[in-house]
């Protein structure tokens, strides 16, 4: 049985696909950690803040670019040698909890594939 603490709607799974997070200010690159079908965790070298609306871009499967908005909700510091920030360098990385507002058909193929056995997923 789960962490009866936990509130989180979906099961999350780990998996590590390059992303690029998007806002009014610009875009950074990163990865995701987890991802579920309902959020995701990523970690950047600059986070956006905490409320910041911000689009998602994914390459997902196959090299198709699988995209969702959403807000983040929470940004850890998170230990940059075992999360491996695209342009961190020696930085601090930070963990960038996003929970999704919008998405798409692709998206949910895209947690579908990483649920499926095999694929890289936790399941």
């Amino acid at each position: 049985m789960g962490d009866p603490h936990d509130r989180r709607a979906y099961r999350r799974s780990a998996i590590e696909v390059p992303l690029e997070l998007s806002d009014l200010k610009g875009a950074v690159p990163g990865k995701t950690v987890d991802v579920s079908r309902g959020g995701l965790l990523a970690s950047t070298a600059i986070p956006p803040g905490v409320g910041t609306l911000v689009r998602v871009r994914v390459l997902g499967a196959d090299s198709h670019t699988v995209m969702a908005v959403g807000v983040v909700v929470r940004s850890p510091v998170m230990d940059p040698a075992s999360v491996g920030v695209p342009g961190g360098g020696d930085s601090t990385a930070h963990g960038v909890a996003i929970a999704l507002t919008s998405t798409s058909e692709a998206w949910d193929r895209f947690w579908e594939d990483v649920n499926t056995p095999g694929s890289g997923g936790d399941a």
